[in-house]
């Protein structure tokens, strides 16, 4: 009797061993990442505040991504600067629910380009781990070709899941500095930290692009500056000191104490930290 239920605990064990493993679970996998929301959120009001309190005019922009979808972007341009903050969101909702990233952005002294990921907002395609990377790369490239910007003025900015985003786009094109803000070591080590049965499965069944920021500022890179809160529920703080410890120079931290996921801190902490970072390098 006890043979035999050890048995049917083993069979049951290994059913959900196999079914779980991202070789054979991945659409499971892939729809706890990707979230896709073409609402129409209600931002009228907002985008005004914005354009007057900032003096920025906001315009709707399109442009292919590396891969040819077209997507859906705002940029927020300021008059008579050069700097423009590529922002790489994280993975829920779309732009018209990340508009506080503009405006804290815009705070720190240039315009700002928001863009949706494929298969969010106005854009086309479905959102994959490739395709998002490919997504940043067009909208560096648009503002280099269309907008006639330097790569070097370029800041791109990732938060949360776009910490991962902006990682690859910086191992693909020559941006003039790197935040990221809310961020992981990697997109495998950040599902590990959130799922723990992950941890049974070795590396080698995860698809090859695990948005490995830790394998791109390990090797020369940009001046970066990682921000993180301490208290961060969602995406663990000790993951940012790791990246932090493993980053070659230039590379600057900043702590949010008691900061949750995505906090830009109080009195400006995070606009003072970026200005003082642009400052130092010189950007």
């Amino acid at each position: 009797m006890l043979l035999r239920k050890f048995s049917v605990i083993i069979v049951v064990a290994l059913v959900l061993y196999v079914g779980l493993s991202p070789t054979v679970a991945w659409p499971l996998y892939h729809a706890i990442i990707f979230k896709p929301d073409k609402r129409k959120h209600k931002v009228d009001q907002h985008l005004q505040f914005m354009e007057e309190h900032y003096h920025v005019r906001k315009r709707e922009v399109t442009f292919p991504s590396a891969n040819g979808k077209t997507l859906h972007g705002w940029f927020f341009e300021v008059p008579g600067t050069k700097r423009v903050f590529l922002a790489s969101q994280g993975r829920g909702g779309n732009m018209r629910r990340k508009l506080n990233i503009a405006r804290s952005l815009l705070m720190c002294g240039g315009s700002v380009l928001l863009y949706d990921y494929e298969g969010n907002g106005d854009s086309e395609g479905v959102a994959t781990l490739e395709n998002v990377c490919d997504d940043a790369v067009g909208a560096f490239d648009f503002l280099v070709k269309k907008e006639k910007r330097d790569g070097k003025d370029i800041v791109a900015y990732g938060q949360s899941f776009g910490t991962g985003v902006t990682g690859q786009l910086a191992k693909r094109r020559p941006v003039g500095a790197v935040i990221l803000h809310s961020g992981y070591t990697s997109l495998l080590s950040a599902g590990r930290d959130t799922l723990p049965w992950l941890w049974l499965y070795p590396d080698s069944v995860f698809p090859a692009q695990v948005l490995d920021n830790q394998a791109v500022f390990e090797k020369e890179h940009p001046p970066l500056l990682i921000v993180h809160g301490t208290r961060d529920h969602l995406l663990a703080y000790r993951r940012s000191e790791e990246l932090y410890e493993h980053a070659r120079q230039p590379k600057t931290m900043l702590a949010i104490p008691g900061g949750d996921h995505g906090c830009f801190g109080t009195s400006n902490q995070f606009v003072t930290a970026v200005v003082q970072f642009l400052k130092i390098n010189s950007l």
